[in-house]
């Protein structure tokens, strides 16, 4: 079924009207037709099974049929990655918000090479990806920070793990846990120290060295299990 972000779901048996970017998409490149049905999510975590009424002055008016319950991920994940090339940071934000993340923090890592704030298109992407995959919330997404500056926001509340090739340790437990993925370059020592001071525990996965990329998503992988 067709997933259509809404800010504002209203109750069951009344009607509201999409923005008109989303109502162009419904009803000019999807093509969704008077009495087919939908799904809306509002990006907070609720969502509802809805049919299409009219397209009224390019708006389309949506009659709300009954509540959906989405899917929740098993525990709370922040993902904190290094910035990696333009292509390869997407791919990581859209796998992490299939994946069920709650939050998405980059990191102006040391030896990062790809620099700039594209929080808006992040942003972008998470929402598409949230409706493609089924949640009802979206990730949050933030302008890049340096490690310091996210060790701070991080709360006391999440478990904090930094990913480092070649060493053991676990994602054993449940309950919030933020994790922190090194740039292609790995994390200089300077940073490693840092984290370790702030009480964050060193992590491997696996007995191979992985892209910073595919880094992200394995971490987001082993935390789910």
């Amino acid at each position: 079924m067709r997933r259509f972000l809404c800010s504002d779901i209203p109750a069951v048996g009344t009607q509201v009207a999409l923005d008109g970017p989303t109502s162009h998409h419904l009803l000019r490149v999807t093509g969704i037709a008077p009495g087919e049905q939908v799904e809306l999510f509002d990006g907070q975590g609720v969502a509802a099974r809805a049919s299409l009424v009219e397209g009224r002055e390019g708006l389309a008016v949506l009659s709300i049929l009954e509540a959906v319950d989405p899917p929740t991920a098993d525990r709370p994940l922040w993902l904190l990655p290094a910035l990696v090339r333009p292509a390869a940071m997407e791919t990581v934000i859209r796998m992490a918000t299939e994946l069920g993340v709650a939050r998405i923090t980059p990191l102006q890592a040391e030896r990062v090479v790809a620099r700039g704030d594209k929080s808006e298109r992040w942003r972008r992407i998470v929402s598409a990806s949230a409706a493609q995959c089924g949640r009802a919330d979206v990730p949050q997404v933030d302008a890049p920070l340096t490690l310091e500056a996210a060790l701070d926001l991080v709360g006391s509340g999440w478990r904090v793990q930094i990913c480092v090739p070649g060493v053991d340790g676990s994602m054993a437990g449940r309950g919030p846990l933020a994790l922190l993925v090194g740039p292609e370059g790995g994390w200089t020592e300077e940073e490693l120290a840092l984290a370790v001071s702030r009480g964050v525990s060193p992590v491997g996965l696996g007995a191979t060295t992985l892209r910073a990329d595919t880094a992200a998503v394995v971490a987001l992988a082993q935390a789910l299990v």
